[in-house]
């Protein structure tokens, strides 16, 4: 068993109290790994919180105890242990006034993870955060039940993206074929997670991609949600989950980039990738971080700005063409 995780577990075991928080703006992997955790630690007596700063997009509502999550500012009481999944500590967004609590425990598998925490356990070559949570909550002597394989079942299929994605393993079939036998739903995540978009957000969609623009050769496409737009859809930044995941599917493309306005002089700015450019090394150079072919940062400026300088980065992170 790797050090860091047999120190994770005796942490745990011993805890009474545990806060559980993952990255702003949390996906399904992010929320999968912390409602699976939650109820696996509760099942040993722990008296278990869950915090975000964002609040659970509508699609991951159907996950068993989802409607548990806290979100906002500030965070309350004191804990025996806080554990931050799937992300930087920083990233998660709260805690800047300092953390609350006797241990510090983080595990992620994302290669930007700068191990701030000496309890850090980092499996690059897991799948998901969910993957990792399955082997916590093994090694705590956790029985599986419907709501855990739910949770971790759907942290693994959205992170592979339904097992289409290149971090799709033998490893983490078997642990979904495990969770199936536990009780998991596939039906009920595909449902929820890909079809049932409201009709405002397909005609949102639809707007986003009529103004989809792709560089030179092709090989790099990028669409923009600005604050004007969400007024005139009468939408918001939740209706945009899984977006670029349309802009990759372009043939021809590499890296697909969303640039969403998150304040007047503000994008977030979303990377996904095929494999033949990294950008998380791209992120990464904006204060950000991810995976190899998923990864997100926050840059200041104008929306033109930004364009032209992320752009730039990713370009020059582009291998040379195939046939050159």
């Amino acid at each position: 068993m790797n050090d860091s995780l047999s120190d994770i577990v005796t942490a745990l075991k011993k805890a009474g109290t545990v806060l559980i928080s993952v990255h702003k703006n949390p996906d399904g992997d992010a929320l999968g790994s912390q409602l699976g955790l939650m109820v696996a630690l509760e099942k040993l007596g722990k008296k278990v919180t869950a915090h975000n700063l964002d609040p659970v997009p509508e699609i991951y509502r159907f996950l068993p105890q989802a409607n548990r999550v806290k979100t906002g500012r500030p965070v309350q009481g004191a804990y025996d242990a806080l554990v931050v999944l799937d992300s930087d500590p920083p990233r998660t967004g709260l805690f800047d006034d300092g953390y609350r609590a006797k241990t510090l425990i983080n595990v992620d598998h994302h290669m930007t993870n700068s191990r701030i925490w000496p309890l850090t356990w980092l499996d690059l070559d897991a799948s998901a955060t969910g993957e990792m949570i399955y082997t916590m909550a093994t090694l705590l002597g956790v029985p599986l039940d419907r709501e855990i394989a739910l949770c971790l079942y759907t942290a693994i299929f959205t992170d592979t993206g339904s097992y289409r994605y290149s971090n799709t393993t033998a490893k983490c079939m078997r642990i979904s074929a495990d969770l199936l036998d536990a009780g998991a739903d596939p039906w009920l995540v595909t449902e929820n997670v890909y079809e049932s978009f409201s009709y405002k957000r397909i005609k949102f969609l639809g707007q986003v991609l009529s103004d989809m623009a792709r560089s030179e050769d092709g090989r790099i496409a990028w669409v923009v949600i600005t604050d004007e737009l969400y007024r005139a859809s009468g939408t918001s930044a939740e209706d945009t989950e899984n977006f670029i995941n349309f802009v990759r599917s372009v043939k021809g493309v590499e890296v697909a980039v969303l640039f969403r306005q998150t304040a007047p002089a503000q994008y977030k700015v979303s990377f996904r990738s095929k494999g033949r450019a990294d950008v998380a090394v791209v992120a990464t150079k904006f204060g950000g971080g991810g995976q190899k072919n998923a990864a997100g940062c926050v840059v200041e400026g104008t929306a033109a700005e930004i364009i032209g300088t992320v752009l730039g980065a990713v370009s020059s992170s582009l291998q040379p063409p195939r046939n050159s």
